[in-house]
């Protein structure tokens, strides 16, 4: 999730939390009030300190496997409890602040719930979190919230006459205007859920305005779990629509992994990444699926993409595959994803108005395990590697992520491996490798 979410969610918190609470008998409400949204907010961010030391190894692997690392984890999101709890301990000491047993409750309080917000809005989308560590090293992904929503930042209208300071709420005002103008003009959002949108924040603004401030506060939290929900049960039902779709057009494959990643402020919409494999192939299929495809198109769909540059006008047959992630004018209709690195063929299935096909990647089952082998950098990479792949480069190999394949050089989640190129990352990691699937020939 994106920074500004996390602040402007950790922040509806914290007043909600401070409003809630009976007064203090020692601090003063405006002292208290600022306690709870500083820590919310830097508290709501904190986790992401972790790219202090991933930027001192300097690798994308090192940046890779321990972004979302450590600190996302429910015992570091505690360790980070206790540096904000004695952060404001300290500033107390330094004020000759003498606070009543209830504001040291407090102060516990939105310290410990402040870094776990955080990890619990990461978990919304694709990317992952493995919060269990070191009880389990796996990797769990909500798949169900774009990792910029920006109606998540409309939740925050219900702040905007609420907060006391003129600052935050003129802060507030330019990030929902921010948000709506890029609903109506990004070319991401479709015009009624723009409309939506518009009318979402509109209605939390004028609650804000007119009602009293627990009621406004209680409505931007309460839209924020509903539209979480919401997420949630279209991403969980549209998995299972896919998956049966799959099992219908694939027969001679198992599915071991179904991406989602759903369309900014759209329930509907949503890039799929297919990962199957037969007795001696895998292979990784993207597309584009419709919850409501007589609203809209798989295809429409799949030029709402934000990573999408390409002609999607429906096809069949062969041409089902030419719609291509990146791919503009010839390249969109060979289907090679000329623009990535990946370099996707059509899929030999037709697209229709609920899906999309957007092309695949097919090697021999075992390829991966023995790149991994083989490589350090490879199986460094496959410890974060949800969707990977693999082409021939020379005499070496290109391995990736297909969730961050946007880019026809070496992107973010990326590794060249051959002789004499294989970079070890320099922090080792723990994480199980999300394929282990493959890697173990389970």
């Amino acid at each position: 999730m994106d920074n500004l979410t996390h602040t402007l969610i950790s922040v509806l918190v914290g007043e909600a939390v401070h409003r809630t609470l009976p007064p203090s008998v020692v601090l003063s409400d405006r002292a208290r009030r600022g306690m709870a949204i500083t820590v919310m907010a830097v508290g709501g961010n904190l986790p992401d300190a972790d790219v202090i030391y991933t930027g001192w190894a300097g690798t994308t692997l090192d940046y890779l496997l321990h972004h979302r690392g450590h600190t996302h984890t429910v015992v570091g999101a505690l360790g980070l409890s206790l540096l904000l709890f004695g952060a404001v301990w300290l500033w107390w000491l330094r004020r000759k602040v003498k606070p009543a047993a209830a504001d040291v409750g407090f102060l516990a309080g939105v310290s410990v719930l402040a870094p776990l917000l955080h990890i619990g809005l990461d978990f919304t989308n694709s990317y992952g979190v493995h919060p269990f560590w070191p009880l389990d090293d796996s990797w769990f992904y909500g798949d169900a919230v774009f990792i910029v929503e920006p109606l998540l930042w409309a939740c925050s209208a219900a702040l905007l006459f609420v907060l006391p300071g003129r600052t935050a709420r003129v802060l507030i005002g330019l990030v929902l205007t921010a948000g709506v103008v890029l609903s109506w003009f990004s070319g991401f959002v479709p015009a009624t859920l723009a409309g939506l949108l518009t009318l979402l924040t509109a209605g939390l603004a004028a609650l804000s305005r007119f009602a009293p401030a627990k009621v406004a506060l209680a409505g931007g939290i309460a839209t924020w779990l509903a539209l979480t929900a919401t997420f949630v049960i279209t991403s969980r039902t549209a998995e299972s629509r896919i998956e049966a779709l799959l099992a219908d057009r694939f027969p001679g494959f198992s599915t071991l992994d179904v991406v989602l990643t759903p369309m900014p402020a759209d329930p509907v919409c949503r890039e799929v990444l297919a990962v199957q494999r037969s007795t001696d192939t895998y292979a990784v299929r993207r597309a584009f699926h419709s919850l409501a495809p007589g609203w809209i198109p798989a295809a429409r769909c799949a030029e709402l993409y934000p990573s999408t540059g390409t002609n999607t006008e429906p096809g069949t047959g062969a041409e089902a595959g030419t719609n291509t992630e990146a791919g503009t004018g010839a390249e969109a209709a060979t289907g090679t994803a000329a623009n990535t690195t990946a370099q996707l063929t059509p899929v030999a299935q037709p697209s229709d108005d609920e899906i999309r096909w957007a092309g695949e990647l097919a090697i021999p089952a075992g390829l991966l395990a023995t790149l991994s082998s083989e490589y350090c950098a490879v199986g460094a990479l496959l410890q974060f590697a949800r969707a990977p792949w693999a082409i021939p480069k020379g005499d070496g190999w290109i391995v990736g992520d297909l969730r961050y394949d946007h880019e026809p050089g070496l992107g973010m989640a990326e590794v060249e491996a051959g002789p004499g190129r294989d970079e070890c990352p320099r922090l080792p990691a723990p994480w199980t490798p999300p394929r282990a699937d493959l890697l173990t020939g389970e």
